[in-house]
């Protein structure tokens, strides 16, 4: 007797069957195919999304997360012991009072940074950036003595400031706005014993301290690529920047003004030949 033995059912049905498992392997193939293709779109978006947040992340206008927003949103700055010079900057439209009706201002101080805190030693220096004014510098010790006064034009520095004594020193300009007459562009210098200055804390502003001379500078955001080639090609190394929108509001909802924070090695000379290189391209005026 011959048995026969059909895994498929009946013989009529067999060719029916082999199409249908012929079928299904072919859906599971291409499926597969398709899945493995989504899996790669997935993983591609997930790597474009990690960048992108990383990017967002290294430009963030985290307050008090780093130096150039320490500066922005505290109006001070600690500066390392080992740094020789400081490059205060007198800031476009500084002169602009907040109390009047309409910010004419930029950035949300008349000195940047409005407050600065050094070692004995320490040399200071002035730079005026706003545009089309004459701008004057009168510094007083804690008795009110002046002991230092500069008139400065557009683009150009004060005289190198020693600070060798320890103490607080104030510095300012009366009747800098004509349209708010009690308006004073007041800022100060903190020189600190000459014990070392514990409050100083380089890990928390990320701030280099491997350099002679410090300084700053506000620029356009979208011009930042510009400016960054030319301090690089004159040896100014930006140490952190932090973009803001400026008080004009005038950036249509977006950052529009950038403050760098920038360090160098040498005299101080080089530091304010490229301030006055970057400064005199700005759009401001």
């Amino acid at each position: 007797m011959e048995i026969s033995i059909n895994i498929f059912g009946s013989p009529l049905n067999q060719n029916h069957r082999l199409i249908h498992l012929y079928q299904l392997t072919y859906f599971l193939a291409n499926t597969m195919k398709i899945m493995k293709y989504i899996y790669s779109v997935m993983f591609a978006t997930m790597m474009i999304l990690l960048t992108a947040s990383t990017l967002s992340y290294s430009f963030s206008q985290t307050p008090d997360s780093n130096v150039a927003s320490n500066i922005f949103n505290n109006k001070e700055l600690i500066v390392p012991k080992n740094v020789k010079n400081f490059v205060i900057l007198i800031p476009n439209e500084a002169h602009e009072s907040p109390d009047l009706p309409k910010d004419q201002r930029l950035i949300n101080q008349p000195y940047v940074p409005q407050n600065l805190v050094v070692d004995p030693g320490t040399k200071i220096v002035w730079f005026a950036g706003d545009v089309g004014h004459m701008r004057k510098v009168i510094l007083e010790d804690e008795n009110s003595n002046e002991i230092f006064n500069s008139i400065l034009k557009f683009n150009s520095a004060s005289k190198v400031l020693p600070f060798n004594q320890s103490g607080k020193f104030t510095y300012f300009e009366t009747k800098a706005n004509k349209d708010d007459p009690n308006f004073v562009m007041k800022g100060s210098v903190t020189v600190t014993g000459p014990e070392p200055n514990s409050s100083i804390n380089i890990s928390k502003n990320s701030l280099k301290s491997n350099f002679d001379t410090l300084s700053v500078i506000m620029i356009p955001t979208k011009d930042i690529n510009k400016h960054a080639k030319i301090l690089n090609e004159n040896s100014l190394n930006i140490l952190d920047q932090y973009s803001f929108k400026d008080l004009r509001q005038t950036a249509g909802g977006g950052a529009n003004q950038t403050l760098l924070v920038l360090g160098s090695n040498g005299p101080i000379d080089p530091t304010i030949s490229t301030l006055k290189k970057i400064t005199s391209t700005l759009p401001y005026s």
